[in-house]
């Protein structure tokens, strides 16, 4: 459960569990938001069954020479499973308060848009590149170049996405994820096309929609990719 008005904490605090502090030591400071610290941004009530991490210490440390090399941005991060109106009516719309949503995109809350604003995801530990992966493709272009990566990697979930840009926001001394360009997620929209999600400084964090196949004249520069990775 999350009360209605989220706690801003700081700097993380290292209360970490012993797989996150493992986690912590492989990738560096400031790549694990764990589940204590998560709870707390969020002024969420701790569950009875935390959960468990699931990333061995094998692709911890394949991410972690990925990101030595500068070829990837991988985080470790514990995800609440909020849908995007429930982190919406935590967060709101005030940009004195950031991060908050942008105000001016609110045509996600329209009754027609329930099937998918309202979807939570599974909680639980997400591990995810914030490079900016296939930019200025259409959809199913991007999804052919993740396929080609293995079985192991996928598009993340946009709530995910959303959740993790926030904790770190409040966790990392406002370290802004997704600064200038946005992730294509999996949920479509009543459109039919994919919802796109972002920061758009200083308006807030953005939710909008584009186009598929995009076309002459519609940019797909801003629009990119967040990768994810698989236990397994």
């Amino acid at each position: 459960m999350v009360s209605s008005h989220a706690a801003d904490c700081g700097p993380p605090a290292m209360d970490f569990s012993d797989a996150e502090r493992m986690a912590a030591e492989i990738l560096g400071p400031g790549k694990v938001l764990g589940f204590r610290n998560v709870i707390c941004a969020w002024n969420a009530e701790l569950p009875k069954i935390e959960p468990v991490m699931q990333f061995s210490e094998d692709i911890l440390r394949e991410c972690a020479e990925a990101n030595a090399q500068r070829a990837a941005d991988w985080r470790l991060a514990c995800a609440l499973g909020l849908s995007l109106r429930r982190q919406q009516e935590i967060r709101g719309w005030n940009r004195e308060k950031q991060p908050c949503f942008d105000p001016d995109f609110n045509w996600w809350l329209e009754s027609q848009e329930d099937f998918w604003a309202t979807q939570s995801v599974e909680p639980g530990y997400r591990l995810y590149d914030f490079t900016r992966r296939f930019p200025n493709l259409h959809w199913q272009v991007q999804e052919e170049g993740i396929s080609e990566l293995g079985d192991v990697f996928t598009r993340a979930e946009e709530q995910a996405v959303t959740e993790i840009c926030f904790s770190n926001f409040l966790l990392n001394g406002k370290e802004y994820l997704l600064p200038n360009w946005y992730h294509w997620g999996k949920r479509q929209t009543s459109y039919r096309h994919h919802v796109c999600v972002g920061f758009s400084r200083p308006r807030g964090f953005l939710v909008s929609v584009h186009r598929d196949a995009g076309g002459d004249d519609v940019p797909l520069d801003p629009l990119a990719v967040v990768l994810s990775r698989k236990a397994a």
